[in-house]
């Protein structure tokens, strides 16, 4: 049996994160380790799913972002906090560097992407002098061996991550009409997209056959699923019962105040263009 719908945005990130939370090394990390649920809109629903925070705004839950029609940093003083821990499944006061003092291999770090390409690597923008979340937990990922949960939709599918990480660098670039930024190439990553989402909650295979869209529709995927009748049926359930997610607001920060070399950097509410202020 084979059947098509289109997601939203919206509806994919609630899909993603239902995934996300029966992923077998998810479910071995809330058994026995840490879980890591870093900032990002995405990771806001995963939040939702996950940690029972039901009332988090996910466009609260980051510290970049792309809102108003360009990359922003939302304001420090602004944002929910993060990152989110979790031990043996309950929510605990620790930070990062105090997860990896008390080492468990079968933790895991659930940070989302801003790329994605053909040959599933995965990018995520940094803005940061530090190089963010991605910084702070790379060496140790990569020297002890542990494991990035991704999250990322298939609207943010690029031809090539490295050609996109070759490309930029805060300091490299001359004029950014947003905040200037980087991208890191994330290694050892378990990667979600809503084909991974669907076949870890309904055994269905899934197939990205077209994008975009207008309204609430832009940026949505049409996607194909196929397998036997329950299976599919059981898929057709799932997103009849997510569609009609509601469209993030946008966040963004204080132009005013904000430190990065974007072209509205210092300028006034009053001054900015309209589209910049909708």
């Amino acid at each position: 049996m084979r059947a098509a719908f289109t997601l939203t945005p919206a509806e994919s990130r609630r899909l993603i994160a239902k995934a996300v939370v029966e992923l077998e090394e998810v479910r071995h990390a809330v058994h026995d380790a840490y879980v890591i649920i870093s900032g990002g809109t995405t990771n806001g629903y995963i939040a939702q799913e996950l940690a029972g925070a039901k009332n988090l705004e996910p466009q609260k839950f980051t510290a970049g972002t792309n809102t108003h029609r360009l990359l922003c940093v939302t304001d420090e003083n602004k944002r929910t906090p993060f990152p989110i821990i979790l031990h043996k499944g309950q929510v605990v006061a620790k930070t990062t560097p105090e997860v990896f003092q008390d080492f468990n291999v079968n933790t895991v770090i659930i940070k989302g992407a801003n790329a994605i390409d053909p040959d599933w690597n995965v990018g995520v923008v940094v803005a940061g002098f530090d190089g963010g979340t991605m910084g702070k937990t790379m060496g140790t990922v990569q020297s002890q061996g542990l494991r990035y949960i991704v999250p990322v939709g298939l609207e943010k599918m690029v031809p090539s991550v490295h050609a996109a990480a070759a490309a930029v660098g805060a300091k490299r670039l001359d004029y950014c009409l947003g905040a200037d930024f980087g991208m890191v190439i994330m290694p050892n990553a378990v990667v979600v997209t809503e084909l991974e989402s669907l076949e870890v909650l309904c055994g269905v295979e899934a197939t990205h056959v077209a994008s975009g869209g207008v309204g609430e529709s832009a940026g949505s995927v049409v996607l194909v699923v196929e397998g036997n009748k329950p299976d599919v049926e059981a898929a057709i359930k799932l997103v009849e019962g997510i569609k009609g997610e509601p469209v993030l607001p946008g966040f963004k920060g204080t132009c005013k105040s904000c430190r990065y070399a974007c072209r509205f950097r210092g300028t006034e509410l009053a001054d900015l263009p309209a589209w910049l202020t909708d």
